[in-house]
């Protein structure tokens, strides 16, 4: 029993998944009181089993697996900071030292570098204070609970071949964003396509990504394969719940499709390593990508949360704060400095260490923040704006500069930040480049992406100089270099690998 623990534990034929206490360092996954099997054989059971994709992050006593794997890779990408223990949150984004503007070295009043201290924290004796397992909780629960879809759809009773495609590209969606998700964290993990069970031929995070593509590949052909796309609509429509705040049709899908392809790419990729190949092909499929949020996968705050509002919502709370890193990227005149943001001096945090303060804090309710449920909303696969501004990075990259600025300028336009045009004005490539770099971090702030754009460009795992940096005194300096030495992808969960050693690596 231990050893199919994580990968295992939503699989059942539940109307909603197993529910699964991370805290609980010796759990039999197994609860008698579920539907069984059987119920997916009607048009009914499958329906809401089909919606119970959800329960993965609408669950409250599960809800910290969606805002908390948020929070580490906004805190990661020093978009935010936490100086707070709770779910090893503080851990995740402890720099290795600081340089401030005089020359002198700060390093943290307690324990090490980040890397270390994920791994002193990588036991299962360290209960829910482990931040690796989070994310590979959430998404191979999301992989299981479409492979269970898979598995039973074509038994299941009065249902067109259109309206089984739905289901079919529903649990494909979720198992292309589930690998997407593992593959952009974890070092290696494990390709599994059998509800239930689980294996030890773990793959490197490479073949993730390429098995999230190889699934699209899967979804498209199905989608291609659809005669009836009203019906196929309809069952779409029907799965996702009220809560979700969009509804994402067949044609949506398409466009979800090409922008998750390029995220695969764009951001398992160090930009040194991009290839103008690379780039065009970015381009191609952004070409064709999320063009409204009212086309993306997405969230609404929800009131049984924590303040009511996910991420959003507990920021308010002061569980994170915005990095002065953040602050000093936004440029003057933009109005989104006001909008989102107060002027709030909080140095040196419980004397945890000078790289959780602010000088900053935010503003509630704003576009960004609200305790109100329903207010704000997450997003899980690509959004309008990140689309754009990877249109925009990839047309820069290939010569297109100021075709690539309009696409900036666009996104700048949608979230009303007042700023001039840059297209048409003479910027250098570099220096394009640079205006969507910090683009990139207010717009798509809270989209759970931070992380991946500091270590695409070498950030995450080295340094930052020019810093703002907050001394003890709450004196901001402004030329600091910040030494993150950070981990680029994470080892696999004790709560995994104490069950299932990984075999020899695929």
């Amino acid at each position: 029993m231990k050893k199919i623990k994580l990968l295992s534990i939503f699989v059942l034929g539940l109307l909603v998944s197993c529910q699964d206490n991370l805290v609980d360092t010796d759990i039999e996954p197994v609860n008698q009181n579920e539907p069984t099997l059987a119920a997916l054989l009607t048009p009914t059971g499958m329906l809401g089993y089909a919606k119970g994709m959800y329960i993965h992050t609408t669950d409250p006593a599960r809800s910290v697996n969606f805002w908390f794997v948020s929070g580490y890779h906004e805190t990661m990408g020093d978009n935010l900071t936490m100086p707070w223990g709770n779910f090893g949150g503080r851990w995740v984004n402890q720099t290795s030292s600081i340089v401030m503007d005089d020359g002198s070295t700060v390093t943290p009043p307690a324990g090490g570098a980040q890397p270390g201290e994920i791994a002193v924290r990588n036991t299962r004796a360290a209960g829910s204070d482990n931040p690796t397992q989070y994310e590979w909780a959430e998404y191979y629960a999301v992989n299981n609970h479409a492979n269970v879809i898979l598995d039973n759809i074509d038994n299941t009773a009065d249902l067109s071949a259109s309206q089984k495609d739905a289901y079919k590209a529903w649990a494909l969606w979720w198992k292309a964003y589930s690998y997407s998700r593992l593959g952009l964290i974890y070092e290696e993990g494990i390709i599994n396509d059998v509800p239930g069970s689980t294996n030890n031929a773990f793959v490197n995070s490479a073949a993730l990504i390429a098995e999230s593509e190889r699934i699209l590949d899967v979804l498209t052909t199905t989608i291609n394969g659809v005669s009836d796309t009203s019906a196929f609509n309809g069952i779409l429509s029907d799965v996702q719940i009220e809560i979700s705040g969009n509804t994402v049709d067949m044609a949506a899908l398409v466009k979800n499709i090409n922008s998750l392809r390029a995220r695969n790419l764009v951001y398992s990729t160090k930009v040194t390593d991009m290839t103008s190949a690379d780039w065009n092909n970015v381009i191609t499929w952004c070409g064709n990508g999320v063009s409204n949020n009212n086309e993306a996968f997405s969230m609404t705050s929800e009131a049984t949360v924590l303040d009511n509002g996910w991420l959003p919502g507990v920021v308010s709370g002061f569980w994170y704060f915005p990095s002065p890193r953040l602050i000093q990227d936004i440029n003057p005149g933009d109005n989104r400095l006001d909008a989102y943001f107060d002027p709030f001096v909080f140095p040196n945090p419980r004397g945890r260490g000078i790289q959780y303060g602010c000088n900053y804090f935010w503003k509630d309710p704003s576009p960004i923040v609200s305790g109100t449920a329903g207010a704000i909303k997450l997003y899980y696969g690509a959004t309008h704006e990140e689309n754009e501004l990877l249109l925009a990075e990839a047309k820069i990259k290939t010569g297109d500069i100021d075709g690539g600025l309009s696409n900036l300028d666009a996104v700048r336009a949608l979230q009303n930040s007042g700023l001039p045009v840059t297209s048409g004005t003479g910027l250098t490539e570099a220096e394009a480049l640079e205006e969507v770099r910090k683009e990139r971090r207010l717009a798509l702030i809270f989209r759970g992406i931070a992380f991946y754009d500091a270590r695409r460009y070498g950030i995450a795992s080295g340094s930052r100089t020019g810093a703002h940096v907050l001394d003890a005194g709450g004196v901001l300096n402004t030329n600091a270099t910040i030494n993150y030495g950070y981990l680029e992808y994470w080892p696999v969960p004790a709560f995994e690998s104490d069950f299932n050693s990984p075999g020899a690596q695929n």
